[in-house]
């Protein structure tokens, strides 16, 4: 359509349409049975989802092997976004026996709810008092022949902003504070952050701040709390690369692989935040929000919007919500889809590739060898495609801003560029036109729309 303005008929013509299109039933399928977390009213309660993750990093079913298990996976993670964040702290030998690949792990503990009392902090008359560490892991690692302990703070918010307590002058708490009594306030980051210094100061301390994100964490510069020496994490990282590679592993038991599943789904469907804080008479800040989304169901909902889009983009419009349609107006309306033959569904071109990445390691090739084939293909010598952060793809940064794409195969990071053009002359038609030369099995063809 060239616009969204359809005509009665056209719109008369795509409720048919939806009516039946198959992808429809897929989604109602995978949305129609409640998760235990919905039946139990937990969906979206943080300290539910404390004791879960602190449960997950803990269980030993998935700790067979620490040195690739989920707390590695995780101090991983922490550095790669330690490095993009301005005023995150990260160890610096830790990191380097990381690149260096002489770290191992020997052992491991993670709790909920870890009980501190902070004393007085920094060279002020106040002492912060009681507080709760949400999930408190302790590491025993090998970190270049030196054993080390580490220590892994996280502070979850799903959707609570942090607390602070406030003091008067004389350093007695308020608890109703004006702006007039508070002399100071002390946010719960800053104090979990002197206790550990204080008390665990020839040890690792590593500090995370983890919220389910409603943007690109490559768009957050530093952490959203107020001590920005943390690393910022979500939801959708663990997910991707710890909890969704996790859960398809043979070796857990049964129902430990069903618990995982019930709690993926749990993350990805819309629900209602559970405002722990507030009572009766305050005003609660409850909202809508989806924490994470495995793969499976992107790929559900991107094959219902493109089956849908003109239906979906005029009910946006009679709807009236001028930012939801200006919203909708920023997103592109046609986007070039591919097929795959003996693969299911549309692909975008950055999609085909990764499904031709994922076929060329399950041939036995390795990440550098796949990139020279792309390069064979394409011409040239650029890096199309890494596994390795210290080897950054081409053009991944454009005026300061990532420009990359990445994708996760059996928990291994990959990352890609996205400079492939999508013009008759451009490389993807390069790469297109050569893998379909080479690989019976894996054709590539433009759906016309």
């Amino acid at each position: 359509m060239a616009n969204d303005k359809l005509t009665m008929q056209e719109i008369k013509d795509k409720i048919l349409d939806f009516n039946l299109d198959e992808s429809i039933n897929d989604l109602k399928k995978y949305y129609a049975t409640p998760t235990t977390w919905e039946i139990i009213k937990q969906s979206r309660r943080e300290t539910s989802h404390t004791q879960f993750l602190a449960w997950f990093f803990d269980n030993k079913d998935f700790n067979a092997d620490p040195n690739a298990g989920p707390i590695k996976k995780l101090i991983v993670i922490l550095l790669k976004w330690a490095n993009k964040q301005k005023k995150a702290q990260f160890d610096n030998e830790l990191a380097e026996s990381i690149y260096q690949q002489n770290f191992s792990i020997i052992s491991s503990k993670a709790v909920p709810e870890y009980g501190i009392i902070v004393g007085q902090v920094s060279d002020s008359n106040v002492r912060y008092g009681e507080g709760d560490i949400d999930i408190f892991i302790t590491v025993k690692a090998d970190i270049n022949g030196t054993q080390r302990t580490i220590h892994i703070v996280i502070e979850n918010k799903i959707n609570a902003p942090e607390t602070s307590k406030s003091f008067d002058k004389d350093g007695n708490l308020l608890k109703k504070p004006t702006k007039e009594e508070t002399k100071t306030t002390l946010y719960q980051t800053d104090a979990y952050y002197q206790y550990m210094t204080d008390n665990f100061k020839d040890d690792i301390n590593l500090f995370v701040y983890l919220k389910p994100t409603d943007c690109s964490l490559d768009e957050i510069k530093e952490a959203e709390c107020n001590n920005k020496t943390y690393i910022q994490i979500n939801y959708q990282e663990l997910l991707d690369y710890i909890i969704q590679p996790v859960s398809e592993q043979k070796d857990i038991s049964i129902e430990n692989a069903y618990r995982l599943k019930d709690y993926i789904k749990a993350l990805g469907k819309p629900s209602e935040t559970d405002d722990e804080k507030a009572d009766d008479k305050q005003t609660s800040n409850k909202k809508i929000i989806i924490m994470a989304m495995e793969q499976e169901e992107r790929e559900l909902l991107n094959k219902f919007f493109d089956n849908n889009e003109d239906l979906i983009r005029a009910a946006i419009n009679a709807l009236g919500d001028k930012e939801l349609s200006a919203n909708m107006a920023n997103i592109p309306k046609t986007r070039r889809k591919y097929s795959i033959s003996n693969y299911t569904g549309q692909y975008t071109m950055y999609e085909v590739l990764e499904k031709f990445v994922e076929k060329r390691l399950e041939d036995g090739k390795t990440i550098d060898e796949i990139n020279n084939e792309i390069n064979n293909y394409i011409g040239g010598s650029r890096p199309n495609i890494s596994d390795d952060i210290n080897k950054p793809v081409y053009r991944a940064y454009i005026n300061g801003k990532p420009h990359y794409g990445e994708f996760s195969v059996n928990g291994n990071i990959i990352r890609y560029t996205k400079e492939w053009g999508g013009d008759a002359n451009g490389n993807f038609t390069k790469f297109k036109n050569a893998v379909n030369a080479t690989y019976p099995i894996f054709q590539i063809n433009e759906i016309q729309s």
